[in-house]
């Protein structure tokens, strides 16, 4: 059995359901997992299997209770999909700390948890990745200007839990075009 592939096919099903998170966003995480497992020469199936479970259980209320534990609760979810899949205890366990450590409630304790933590905080701090977000809410009938205020929320937060250097480099830069979009988005023009 492919864990990468059974992931993705369990978060697909999950997002269906959950209709969230967005799929692209889910695309962007895996984009930035395969090119920082890469980089730091770590399992890249761990990495996109813990990226791809981490938000099998979510939901679109704005820090909601859901949202605001989903780690723990898509951990707990997946635990009897790990098990069916027969993968292993110990990547099991670095898979089921890399879900729960996402948003630093728990601490990683490997490698692979500091790259899934830090890849799935990188969707946030792209341009595109926020204007993904935007879109989203949109879609879910928020105003324009509160989208915008939590697009920066959600940006600011992601940023802060970034721990890898490169990332947070990065970040920066992205997080200095992002604000200079937004700004210029709210800010009314002037007519001459």
């Amino acid at each position: 059995m492919d864990l990468v592939e059974l992931s993705k096919e369990l978060m697909f099903k999950s997002t269906q359901k959950n209709k969230a998170p967005s799929w692209l966003l889910t695309e962007l995480v895996i984009k930035k997992g395969i090119e920082l497992s890469e980089k730091y020469s770590v399992r890249k199936d761990l990495v996109l299997a813990s990226l791809y479970l981490a938000h099998t259980i979510f939901d679109q209320v704005w820090k909601g209770k859901v949202q605001k534990n989903h780690p723990k609760l898509s951990s707990d979810f997946v635990k009897i999909y790990l098990d069916e899949w027969r993968v292993d205890s110990t990547d099991k366990d670095i898979i089921i700390n890399s879900i729960e450590a996402h948003h630093d409630k728990v601490p990683t304790k490997t490698k692979i948890a500091e790259i899934v933590k830090n890849a799935e905080c990188f969707k946030f701090v792209t341009v595109e990745g926020c204007l993904i977000f935007l879109h989203e809410l949109g879609l879910r009938g928020t105003s324009f200007e509160e989208s915008v205020d939590k697009v920066i929320q959600k940006m600011e937060q992601k940023r802060s839990l970034l721990t890898l250097d490169d990332c947070k480099k990065e970040a920066e830069n992205n997080c200095k075009e992002i604000e200079k979009l937004f700004k210029n988005l709210l800010k009314p023009e002037k007519t001459q």
